[in-house]
């Protein structure tokens, strides 16, 4: 994840990072506008996000109707899963699945739970031999 790996997190950097780099060598990366918010907050300026993602081979993608309405319906049946109480998870992963979804990409992931739950017929890269 590309958190990970601009905040050099301790446990997750690794993983992350080669990864990264080992899906950058078979396909093509890319972000939507929704994980570009999410990073923002580590750069100063777009243009410097923009050049650190093209020295990744990491293309922003937009999020497309599609995506955006897959995203939707995922949602919905998660709040009407959501037990009175419980933590919302927020909408900007659901925009993340929908977007892989339409597109036939693969997440890289820690939480493979969320989006096999959600977006099951998405290919997820995760931290566990088992998945």
């Amino acid at each position: 994840m590309l958190i990970d790996v601009f905040d050099r997190d301790p446990q997750w950097f690794d993983w992350s990072f080669a990864h990264i780099n080992r899906a950058a060598f078979g396909a093509s990366l890319f972000i939507n506008p929704v994980v570009v918010g999410e990073i923002a907050p580590r750069f100063e300026a777009l243009a410097d996000l923009r050049a650190v993602l093209a020295s990744m081979l990491i293309m922003i993608e937009p999020l497309t109707d599609e995506g955006a309405f897959q995203a939707g319906r995922a949602f919905e049946v998660h709040r009407a899963r959501r037990q009175a109480g419980a933590a919302k998870s927020i909408l900007a992963d659901f925009f993340i699945g929908g977007h892989a979804q339409a597109a036939g990409a693969t997440i890289l992931t820690r939480d493979p739970r969320f989006y096999r739950s959600y977006f099951p017929g998405v290919s997820l890269i995760t931290p566990s031999e088992d998945d």
